[in-house]
């Protein structure tokens, strides 16, 4: 049997049993291999973790802080790398210092470095933070995840600086050992670092409020796994000279990782900001699994194998289209059930333009990547261009609304600088689109001119160059703009959530006998100049008993707060079926205990055809309804609510 064929294999089993484990658990070891990992996380490497702060969100901000020192990084090598391609002399004075840019090779290399890292870094604290939030708050040791993101930034420099240190010195097979070291820097150091970060997230995950796994949490483990496989299959392919085994590797690295990251970060990002479930779950799912079981159109190199194997790759690289395409369309939908909230948000229109991008990337990957994997290299360059402007565009923009999403909600403050945030999105997006086209036709134009012979013509493509240079310039902008809202958001004078809601337009506001909080008057949307009314509760005359409300706040001048549209979408259902809330209540009150949870109010809504959302934006529902704070809904608290519904909402539609 071909060794890629075995390699495949042990990779699908290894994420099936991985999957397996995160949905039936592993029983009675669960309390022992827990405590086995904490000790490792929270112990080892004994001494250096006690150097990491352990606060809630410290871990996930030091994921997202490192990524945006590579993404700048990336964004400035990209910009000199397609420079270098319209004026190859741009970089000889560097000559000077003992560093030589022949044909700006070096230069491509280290800025896919830079750019694979950045999305790693970025995307996975975004991750982070959408799991850390559904467990707990934080992270099961912050420490550790901090400490991992510095060693394995250390262990990236050490790399990228070992052909300069090698140039001083001289020693016997160089070039050997040279490699040697890199792969044991990259590969080993890395797949260990990566596996404490996998133990760190199976930890967090076992600690979540609901049993639902999230899709974003699939796709990071997944994503993890793949890479530790990856990693430690390229490392021992190298040894026993398997190029299959190492293409494979390959694959996984710059196809599998990179977009099961970008898809975490999206699946979190823009349903979190539409306050909308997953437009479908059934596209969910055929992203996820079918990502993992193809070959991604993406950074393909030539397979050099038989044909059978060919044929084998060139189907999978056809079906790899089909996770892409469900994965994107999946997105854009749900972004366009609140297109309002998405529009407004920096971080979710940035990842809601990377879904609209990613096919059009992705069949361009598919037709040039098809060229460059059976080796006939009819198209030159054109491969590497559309996978350059895949990662920089694409991956660019997600990064972006990580960094305006997922970073203000870890930090707990509001996102500072949103005008140059927004500034920083339209770089990206037309930057890298316009750089990626002025240099496709560049290539194409390099390639004709080559096959034709005439000579003269070669400079007619250097214009081409000099745009998408251009043009590129606009990303690397665009990291500085998010730098600096990303360095102001963090600052201590910035605003956190709570103090955002002090400013309100509500003239007046009624509160009847009992007790409150500032907190819980500022989180109704009262304001500073906001006059209060401290009234009794009238008696009603009317029926034989009287619903008492603590501290209820009433307004009559406008609504108090935005109501959830699955509320309005109740009222109207409970209106348009004639059934009362008595009734309602009842056959949804499973237990009969006079209360009903956060799960029995989503079945509730679920078979009325009202909405189907996933147990994690399931909270600011019960909230909204919830007016005691038990964290349950009684029936004089729905009552109540829909009530306000249908005075203040449903009658003046009406009329």
């Amino acid at each position: 049997m071909e060794t890629v064929f075995i390699s495949a294999i042990l990779l699908i089993a290894s994420l099936a049993l991985v999957s397996n484990y995160m949905v039936r658990g592993i029983g009675g070891m669960t309390t022992s291999l827990r405590q086995v990992g904490m000790f490792l996380l929270n112990k080892a490497p004994a001494g250096l973790i006690d150097l990491f702060s352990d606060k809630p969100g410290s871990g996930s901000k030091t994921w997202l802080r490192f990524g945006m020192a590579w993404f700048f990084m990336a964004c400035l090598g990209m910009f000199l790398g397609i420079w270098h391609r319209y004026d190859p002399t741009a970089l000889n004075s560097l000559s000077s210092i003992g560093w030589s840019y022949d044909d700006g090779s070096m230069l491509t290399d280290y800025t896919g470095v830079f750019f694979s890292t950045a999305l790693n870094y970025i995307l996975v604290g975004a991750a982070l933070v959408a799991i850390s939030r559904a467990s707990k708050g934080r992270l099961a040791s912050e420490a550790s995840a901090s400490m991992v993101a510095v060693l394995l930034t250390a262990s990236t420099v050490a790399v990228l600086l070992l052909p300069a240190i090698f140039s001083f010195i001289t020693i016997a097979n160089e070039a050997s050992v040279l490699e040697a070291i890199q792969n044991i820097s990259t590969l080993v150091v890395g797949s260990m670092l990566h596996i404490a970060l996998l133990i760190n997230v199976f930890i967090t995950i076992g600690d979540r409020e609901h049993e639902n796994i999230s899709p974003t949490t699939w796709f990071l483990v997944l994503a993890l796994v793949a890479k530790v496989m990856a990693m430690l299959f390229a490392f021992f392919g190298e040894l026993v000279d398997s190029t299959q085994t190492v293409w494979m590797a390959e694959r996984v690295l710059t196809g599998w990782v990179p977009l099961a990251l970008i898809f975490a970060a999206a699946y979190h990002i823009i349903p979190f900001t539409a306050g909308k479930p997953v437009w479908s779950e059934s596209m969910q799912k055929t992203s996820i699994l079918f990502l993992f079981i193809t070959v991604p159109p993406f950074f393909l190199s030539s397979a050099d194998a038989g044909e059978f194997l060919q044929n084998i790759g060139a189907l999978l690289m056809t079906l790899g289209l089909l996770p892409l395409l469900a994965g994107s369309f999946n997105m854009v939908a749900t972004a366009a059930s609140n297109p309002e909230r998405i529009v407004k948000s920096p971080g979710a229109f940035a990842a809601t333009a990377a879904m609209m991008l990613l096919p059009i990337y992705a069949i361009g990957g598919f037709f040039t990547g098809m060229d460059t994997f059976v080796g006939m290299d009819k198209l030159g360059s054109m491969a590497h261009t559309v996978d350059t402007g895949f990662i920089s565009t694409v991956g660019g923009l997600m990064m972006l609304a990580a960094l305006f999403t997922s970073y203000p909600l870890i930090a707990g403050k509001k996102l500072a600088k949103a005008n140059n945030a927004q500034l920083a999105v339209w770089f990206t997006l037309v930057g890298g689109v316009a750089s990626t086209i002025a240099a496709l036709m560049g290539d194409f134009t390099a390639y004709a001119v080559s096959n034709s012979g005439v000579e003269d013509a070669v400079a007619s493509s250097e214009g081409f160059f000099l745009v998408s240079a251009a043009m590129f310039y606009l990303v690397t902008l665009a990291s500085i703009l998010a730098a600096l809202s990303m360095i102001h958001t963090g600052r201590p004078n910035n605003p956190s959530y709570s103090d955002i809601s002090v400013s309100s337009d509500i003239a007046s506001y009624t509160l009847v006998e009992g007790s409150t909080s500032i907190r819980t008057l500022l989180g109704r949307g009262v304001g500073v100049d906001t006059t209060l009314h401290i009234g009794e509760i009238e008696e009603d005359d009317g029926g034989p008993s009287i619903i008492r409300v603590s501290a209820q706040l009433h307004n009559d001048e406008i609504t108090e707060f935005p109501v959830p549209e699955e509320l309005v979408m109740l009222a109207q259902f409970l209106k348009q079926s004639k059934q009362s809330i008595f009734e309602f209540f009842n056959a949804i009150d499973l237990d009969d205990s006079g209360q009903i949870d956060a799960y029995e109010f989503q079945q509730a809504l679920m078979k009325s055809d009202i909405a189907n959302l996933p147990p994690w934006e399931m909270g600011r529902l019960v909230s909204a309804v919830d007016l005691d704070g038990d964290g349950r809904i009684n029936l004089p608290e729905l009552d109540i609510m829909l009530a306000k519904i249908r005075n203040d909402i449903l009658d003046s539609e009406e009329e």
